[in-house]
């Protein structure tokens, strides 16, 4: 008799036991793939031992010897091999030393769409640096490739994570059901007609989908999990605060030209006033349950899911950040006070010990950053700065 008694993923490997029962001994064949399953077992690693007790992670019903291969079969529809990984990179335009595989996140059910970037020159087996990138309102994963930031992480020596934010760019949109939801059927499904949202700037769901982007680099086999940087720029300058004060994978951190706003309802509480009767109307259905419609300030695309962002406060977490934090601002910042935002964070900071410094890019603007010779001069700075924490470099 035959049984397929454990399926698991261990270190980044998934494993198969097959019990066979023969005469008064017990043999067990164990199947192992560093990354995936295709078609046909020849690129498993087979491996047999005969002893009288196995202890298995997780008992499957006993099936026949072939169980083995339908397994196989099974997991060749959703793992990929080193082979099949291999195909599936490709060359980053003008960065020849630079590889991306596009990948696919799942943040709180939703999907989203992302890729990794990573050194061409990358050994086998080797564990490098992550860094996590967080792009601003509005912002995409298509425009941190073609500024050429995401890329030059990568070249330096990192694991570049880059995706879209929940309902932005590629990745999938919210969904809100209408009318009547149905019963689902057997099988848990529903048919139903929904609305898609798109493009809607809810700082809260965009910390579940950079949480999920932490989790997918925490998880990859190619990154050293004990060094796991986060990169943000503009609102999302102020999500890379955040994250650190709340996310013990976090060893680095890099904010740009960021929005990191203290608690402003202990100095105005009522300004909460008007925030709670929003959240009412929402609550009670007399406004959209979801915001549409634009309304963000000057140029910037989206609708601001405005109660949220008036709640979503980073820099009063300041105290609470422990890690290497490098902060950046433009001399003729126009959406804050750098003062009040990086400025601040910084001296708090400074104040509880942690490695910190602050750099203002005089004569430059907002949106300077990302181009030019300022784009330059702060890729250097940053690439140095996670140089220096991530890898030990002085």
């Amino acid at each position: 008799m035959a049984g397929c008694k454990a399926l698991w993923r261990e270190s980044g490997v998934w494993r198969i036991c097959l019990e066979v029962h023969h005469e008064k001994s017990l043999i067990s064949y164990s199947a192992s793939n560093s990354s995936a399953v295709v078609a046909g077992a020849s690129i498993w690693e087979m491996s047999i031992e005969r002893r009288t007790n196995m202890k298995v992670l997780r008992s499957l019903s006993w099936t026949r010897v072939p169980a083995l291969f339908a397994v196989v079969a099974i997991l060749s529809g959703a793992l990929m091999s080193p082979d099949a990984m291999a195909k599936e990179e490709k060359a980053v335009e003008n960065f020849p030393t630079v590889l991306q595989r596009n990948i696919t996140l799942w943040s709180d059910g939703t999907r989203l769409s992302g890729a990794l970037l990573y050194p061409k020159d990358r050994k086998e087996g080797e564990k490098l640096p992550a860094i996590v990138l967080c792009n601003g309102w509005g912002g995409t994963k298509a425009f941190l490739m073609r500024s050429g930031i995401a890329p030059r992480f990568a070249a330096a020596g990192y694991v570049v994570i880059n995706y879209d934010y929940r309902n932005w760019g590629d990745s999938d949109s919210r969904l809100v059901v209408r009318g009547e939801m149905p019963e689902p059927d057997k099988d848990g499904y529903v048919t139903v007609k929904a609305q898609a949202i798109r493009e809607v700037v809810d700082p809260f769901d965009q910390q579940e989908d950079i949480d999920a982007a932490v989790s997918y680099v925490y998880g990859e086999p190619m990154v050293d999990k004990d060094r796991i940087g986060i990169w943000g720029t503009s609102f999302g300058g102020g999500h890379v605060i955040y994250r650190a004060a709340h996310d013990s994978r976090i060893a680095c951190v890099v904010a740009q030209v960021g929005s990191m706003p203290d608690d402003w309802t202990k100095r105005f509480p009522a300004g909460l006033n008007g925030v709670y009767k929003q959240k009412s109307d929402r609550a009670r259905g007399l406004v959209d349950p979801v915001p549409q419609g634009g309304g963000s300030p000057g140029v910037l695309r989206g609708t601001p899911y405005s109660e949220r962002i008036a709640l979503f406060n980073p820099g009063q977490y300041a105290d609470r950040v422990t890690v290497p934090t490098l902060l950046i601002d433009a001399e003729k910042e126009h959406y804050f006070k750098i003062k009040e935002n990086s400025g601040r964070v910084h001296e708090i900071l400074k104040k509880n010990g942690v490695p910190t410094e602050y750099h203002v890019l005089k004569g430059k603007k907002h949106y300077d950053v990302y181009t030019g010779q300022p784009l330059d001069d702060v890729m250097k700075l940053e690439i140095a700065w996670f140089d220096k924490y991530l890898k030990g470099e002085k």
